[in-house]
């Protein structure tokens, strides 16, 4: 699958016919009622995405699924690739190098903080995407029926413009604005996060230790290497669009999006970082010269959600501004032996570790 995209400006004209939209839209009024067919696809819709959001594992596949069967859809890929590193830090806090940094209370905070998050994005978007596929299918607008799985009116805008213009990186940078808006709104405000995550030292620490790397391996010759770009001010909304923005322009318009593609066909996912180094990490909790790297079933169960609520995050017309302006094309090498470092970092941090 070849990516042959060379521009990834959005015109200012394709954000200023998605505001009219916005402006347009009826006022608010009691909640739809659906009958007949529309009921069944909803159910449909409902009964996939439940399926398809038991584990970081099996969202991170359907997300790749997706792609491969509609290869327009480039948020897709891109959130294969960010729930991927969402897996590997989950199972990171399984390894002995975290250990010394979080208590056990800490390190079940910290899963379910990533866990809850990775799950809110998949059961908001997925829904989505499979409301676009049915579309395709019928050939028909589907888009009425956002309103059934509480999407916000900003995405419902976005998809009846894509439906018609089929621009992909408005799209794009549409998806990746709502879904950080809506765990802004939905997830990140939660008390118990901000107390037990956000505003924790070793948090931060984190951060300074530069353990929140979003890393993209793909095939250069027969080995793999490393793209991506590390993550700061993670509380940030406006901090986490900038890195969306980065990770797709990196993914979509830079020479890298065919064998980063071909690197995830040939390694499924398992939450386990030697998955794509099998020389550095290795799943055997017994190997002396390797860093532990857990599979994810090796070291969290799955949970069960209950989204009860879902709030409307969009308030304002200052948010089209934020799909106005995309980062320039630029290729960011990783180290492999980045990791080896965070640990040397991490010792001389705990040295009774």
């Amino acid at each position: 699958m070849t990516s042959t995209n060379t521009n990834p400006l959005i015109r200012l004209e394709d954000v200023l016919r998605l505001q009219q939209m916005m402006q347009l839209k009826p006022p608010a009024t009691l909640p739809l009622s659906f009958i007949g067919e529309d009921v069944k696809l909803i159910k449909e819709i409902r009964k996939k995405v439940k399926t398809a959001n038991q584990n970081n594992v099996t969202r991170t596949q359907a997300y790749l699924d997706y792609y491969q069967k509609h290869p327009e859809i480039h948020w897709a890929f891109l959130a294969h690739l960010v729930s991927r590193n969402g897996g590997y830090y989950m199972t990171d806090l399984s390894t002995t190098l975290i250990k010394s940094l979080l208590s056990s209370e800490k390190q079940h905070a910290y899963f379910l903080f990533l866990e809850h998050s990775n799950s809110a994005i998949f059961h908001d978007a997925y829904a989505q995407l499979l409301l676009y596929e049915k579309s395709k299918e019928q050939n028909s607008n589907l888009f009425h029926l956002l309103s059934a799985f509480h999407i916000s009116s900003f995405m419902k805008a976005v998809w009846n413009d894509f439906w018609q213009h089929r621009n992909k990186t408005l799209l794009s940078i549409a998806l990746i604005v709502n879904e950080q808006y809506h765990i802004e709104k939905n997830v990140l405000f939660k008390k118990e996060f901000q107390r037990d995550v956000l505003h924790s030292w070793q948090f931060h620490t984190q951060n300074f230790l530069g353990m929140t790397q979003i890393v993209f391996p793909y095939y250069s010759g027969n080995k793999i290497d490393l793209s991506g770009t590390k993550v700061y001010h993670f509380e940030s909304v406006l901090r986490r669009i900038e890195v969306g923005k980065t990770l797709y322009v990196l993914l979509f318009y830079s020479n890298l999006h065919d064998s980063i593609y071909t690197f995830s066909l040939k390694h499924p996912h398992t939450g386990s970082r030697s998955d794509y180094n099998s020389d550095i990490f290795t799943k055997n909790r017994n190997h002396s010269k390797k860093l532990y790297s857990p599979t994810l079933n090796m070291s969290w169960g799955d949970r069960v959600h209950l989204f009860l609520r879902k709030d409307e995050w969009f308030e304002d017309a200052s948010i089209f501004s934020l799909l106005e302006s995309i980062p320039a094309s630029s290729v960011k090498k990783i180290p492999l032996q980045h990791h080896l470092k965070v640990q040397s970092a991490i010792k001389a941090a705990n040295p009774f570790s």
